[in-house]
């Protein structure tokens, strides 16, 4: 296996992407189910339930338990574990300036790979403590089945990677953030403990979050073969004047050279197109200023994206175009290049994430919290040039990142990306070329890369 991912600067800088094995349309083999459901007789808790491959059934009961934590308490945790990441990584200072903010860039391309790991060994260590403190919090708060269970999973994440799908309409974690010491004698308190890369969950193993059951829902895009259509959903206002890279304009070429584009840059635009039925793009990408749900002076405000327009698309809006569309999108992937755009929480409002799935999106892809614009041009341009290659499954590709970004730049970003779906999702390979792809690819392998040069490029500031 290699982590290694080369990006050059010139023709084609994501080139090597396309080598990242494929699939025939079958779906990927779940070692690991993960439940969490809500209990009607006692509903300030949680039944969680496990079973796959590397929790095998101990012929001594399944593996069941109750979590008691409430709602609040779990979103209130969340939220917590989210803001360290904002304060520790997306508001990190550079410590000799005022005003400079470090994970703006690139930090090995802007500083050198020396100065980078020293200052991400403090960031890092930060980022692992808050990740474990909110894994301890899910699992040890319960009866003794809830223990056995959770003994049985450590054991299984703590053995290798791991392909893993959590259920829940009623729970929403940020999984490819959280961590567990790959030795469990490890402690992270104390200013000099160690962490690893590969205690993050994301860096690790494959990991979805599923809804449940959708109707209509499919993870082949494409099967018919058509030519790849693409809704560009952007407030061309992030981009600024001279700007290199052009946030925009580098994204919006590579979508046009692998799919036709139809470019919509207002409310009004996005309203005609998600409530006609005859419209049925394969994928969606928004590139835009948003946030999950935030409170002013009269109270709350709704999960928002916001394009060039300043018209604000509210997550309620999305919702009220799925019931005049009055059919699902045919499981498009949407992948958001938006603050908290893979934001996603039982309750409507508070994040954007149901409202697009509920509207018929088959597969979502975003961050967690606010991501900084270079960046996020930087990630959406490497996730589409492997994404584009029919069979490429969403959630190899997303880890791969997530490794890249950690190992060759230094930075912790690219687990702040996560999924809603995406272990199966990927585009149709075409049949003549489906018998030479293996029945059974194994999502975990990878294919090594020819190293080339990397460029430098300057940073501008600034967040989506």
């Amino acid at each position: 296996m290699t982590r290694d991912i080369s990006f050059n600067t010139g023709f084609d800088g994501f080139d090597d992407y396309r080598e990242v094995p494929r699939s025939n349309g079958g779906l990927a083999n779940r070692t690991i189910h993960l439940f969490f459901e809500t209990r009607n007789s006692a509903p300030d808790t949680f039944t969680v339930r496990m079973h796959g491959d590397a929790v095998p059934y101990d012929g001594n009961g399944e593996w069941r338990g109750t979590m008691r934590r409430k709602p609040s308490e779990i979103a209130a945790a969340v939220q917590t574990a989210l803001s360290c990441w904002f304060d520790g990584v997306v508001r990190y200072r550079i410590p000799e300036t005022r005003n400079s903010y470090y994970y703006e860039s690139l930090p090995v391309e802007s500083f050198g790979a020396a100065t980078a790991q020293e200052l991400l060994r403090p960031v890092g260590l930060k980022l692992a403590k808050a990740g474990h403190k909110l894994l301890q919090f899910l699992f040890t708060e319960g009866d003794d089945g809830l223990k056995r269970l959770w003994e049985s999973l450590k054991g299984a994440l703590r053995q290798g990677e791991q392909i893993i799908t959590v259920h829940s309409a009623d729970v929403f974690i940020p999984w490819g953030m959280l961590y567990l010491p790959p030795d469990p004698a490890t402690k992270l308190n104390g200013k000099d403990a160690k962490w690893e890369p590969g205690g993050f969950l994301g860096y690790t193993h494959l990991i979805e979050h599923s809804t449940g059951h959708a109707e209509g829902y499919h993870h082949v895009i494409n099967k018919d073969g058509d030519v790849l259509r693409s809704g560009l959903h952007f407030d061309t206002r992030i981009q600024k004047p001279g700007e290199t890279p052009a946030i925009i304009d580098t994204v919006q070429g590579l979508m046009e050279r692998h799919s036709d584009v139809a470019l919509r840059t207002s409310k009004v635009e996005v309203e005609e197109a998600f409530c006609d039925p005859g419209v049925n793009e394969h994928v969606l990408f928004f590139a835009a200023h948003g946030s999950a749900l935030t409170f002013d002076a009269n109270g709350p405000v709704e999960a928002r994206v916001v394009l060039s327009d300043d018209e604000p698309i509210r997550s309620s809006d999305f919702e009220y175009w799925r019931s005049e569309r009055s059919e699902r999108m045919a499981s498009p992937l949407c992948f958001m290049m938006v603050c908290a755009g893979g934001r996603a929480t039982p309750a409507l409002h508070e994040g954007l994430g149901l409202a697009l799935l509920n509207l018929g999106v088959g597969c979502l892809v975003g961050p967690q919290i606010d991501i900084p614009r270079k960046f996020a041009s930087d990630y959406a341009c490497r996730f589409f040039e492997a994404f584009f290659t029919p069979g490429t499954r969403v959630a190899p590709v997303a880890r791969k990142l997530a490794r890249h970004y950690l190992d060759e730049q230094a930075t912790p970003l690219g687990l702040a990306f996560t999924l809603l779906r995406g272990l199966d999702n990927h585009i149709a390979v075409d049949p003549a070329e489906a018998e030479s792809v293996p029945a059974e690819v194994a999502a975990t392998q990878a294919v090594p890369e020819k190293a080339v040069p990397e460029k430098a490029v300057p940073a501008k500031a600034g967040n989506l």
